[in-house]
């Protein structure tokens, strides 16, 4: 059993042996955001504890967010630079054609 710090029981691992991710996140949500490290709430966000089987498993709808949200600022991303760059090469190519003229 898993307890907050104020006493009051957060999760129940079943079995005697168990695995070191799900020891670990059940510690880290039990602190209220005392323990643990950057990445260990980042796995918080993506794995939910589910109480019928003991043992946390992946939130596949918060893993596909982040994963569009880190697709849309990657194509934001390049697109802001393509447009960035594109008129400094169209006006630098107006001036050689406008001396030759």
């Amino acid at each position: 059993m898993v307890a907050t710090p104020q006493g009051k029981l957060a999760q129940y691992l079943y079995g005697v042996e168990y695995a070191p991710r799900d020891l670990r996140l059940a510690l880290v949500e039990a602190s209220q955001d005392k323990l643990g490290s950057l990445v260990d709430h980042v796995l918080l966000y993506c794995y939910h504890y589910d109480p019928r089987t003991g043992k946390y498993g992946a939130m596949v709808t918060r893993i596909l967010q982040i994963a569009g949200v880190i697709t849309i600022l990657v194509l934001g991303g390049g697109l802001f630079l393509m447009l960035k760059l594109e008129p400094k090469h169209h006006e630098s190519a107006k001036g050689t054609r406008g001396g030759r003229a």
